[in-house]
Formats: structure tokens, sequence, C-alpha cells
């Protein structure tokens, strides 16, 4: 059974093969009709092509309407994508709210409550020794004394 060489042909005809595989190709051709009328129908419709392509004469504006085209679909897809982004983002807040919204709401408000007695707890426990009062009053007025300090230094540094 002779092999065709129908895939090599287009290639062959447009230059792209090596120097072996082109003489591979020829000496094939040599001795095979229907590659042969394969190859006649590829030049036929080559020069087909040829003449229907020269013949069609882009206008001399094709090229600023091909970019006005470019930069009107290029500001239609950014003025979309801000949207998107934002459906992207809200679609699955609103989502995931609707499902765990009532349990979060929960969590936050138990959390809430745990620091509220957190913070109770422990200024008894700081009010019932008097060392932590006196080192917590003396800590509280030492920030507030640096604090004073800093934003006088800030206010004389911006005035001046």
């Amino acid at each position: 059974m002779e092999r065709h060489m129908k895939e090599q042909l287009s290639a062959y005809l447009d230059g792209e093969l090596s120097q072996a595989e082109r003489q591979e190709v020829e000496a094939h051709l040599e001795t095979c009709e229907t590659c042969q009328e394969l190859l006649e129908d590829f030049l036929q419709l080559k020069d087909h092509f040829v003449l229907s392509f020269s013949s069609v004469e882009a206008p001399e504006n094709l090229e600023s309407q091909v970019m006005r085209s470019l930069r009107v679909r290029t500001s239609a897809a950014e003025k979309y994508a801000g949207l998107l982004i934002l459906l992207c983002i809200l679609i699955p807040s609103v989502i995931l709210y609707a499902l765990a919204g009532t349990v979060i709401m929960k969590l936050v408000h138990g959390l809430s409550k745990f620091m509220i007695t957190l913070m109770y707890a422990a200024s008894h426990f700081i009010l019932s020794i008097p060392v932590l009062s006196g080192m917590t009053i003396l800590l509280s007025l030492s920030i507030l004394a640096v604090s004073f300090y800093s934003l006088k230094r800030l206010l004389h540094t911006t005035v001046s």
C-alpha cells in the first residue's frame, strides 16, 4: 500500500519543509499520480486565492477604524468591569449573610458580652489589689503626659 503525503504537500507548496523533507516529497511526487493531482489542485487553489485577494483593496482609513473599534470595545469592557467586580463581591456577601448572618450576629453578640465580662472582671481584680490600682493610675497618668507632650511637639512643628 502506497503512503500519500497529503499533509506535507501544503507545506511543500509554501516552502516550509527542510531540505531533506523537500527531497522526500519530490521523490514521492515523481511516482504518485494522486499526490501530483492533489498538488495541482493546491496550486490552482493558491492561484485563485492570490487573484481574489489581490483585487480587494483595503480602505485608506481601515487602521483608524479598527483602532477606534478596539477603543470602544475596551472602554465598554472597562465600564462594566467595575460592576462585575462589585457583583462578584456583593452577591457572595449577601448569600453568606443570608445563610449565616444570624449565626454570625449571635457570635458577635456573644463575643461582645464575653469581652465586657472580662473587662468588668479585670477592673474588679485590679481594684481589689491596692498595688495594682496604684500602678494602673501611674501608668494612665504617664500615658496621658506622653500624649500631651507629643501633641505639643506636633503642633509646634506644624506651626513652624
